[in-house]
């Protein structure tokens, strides 16, 4: 099993554990780039060594990153 596992499922109908397991992957970008872009499914990466979540969120904000976000005024 690789470093990165993701879990996928739709808003308010999570199954549970590995039921909503995707798969594994060895880096952040190939499983971000894996996850379908649907306004209704929330997605869970958790980094495999620590099982910490390494990010989480709405599958159609996926590439947001909050750290590079700039502002314009």
């Amino acid at each position: 099993m690789r470093r990165y596992l993701v879990y996928t499922w739709y808003v308010g109908r999570p199954l549970g554990g590995w039921h909503d397991f995707l798969d594994s992957f060895s880096s952040l970008p190939e499983a971000l780039a894996n996850l379908l872009d649907e306004p209704e499914r929330y997605y869970q990466i958790v980094d495999r060594n620590t099982l910490r979540i390494i990010r989480q969120g709405l599958t159609a904000f996926k590439d947001y990153d909050p750290e590079t976000f700039v502002r314009e005024e």
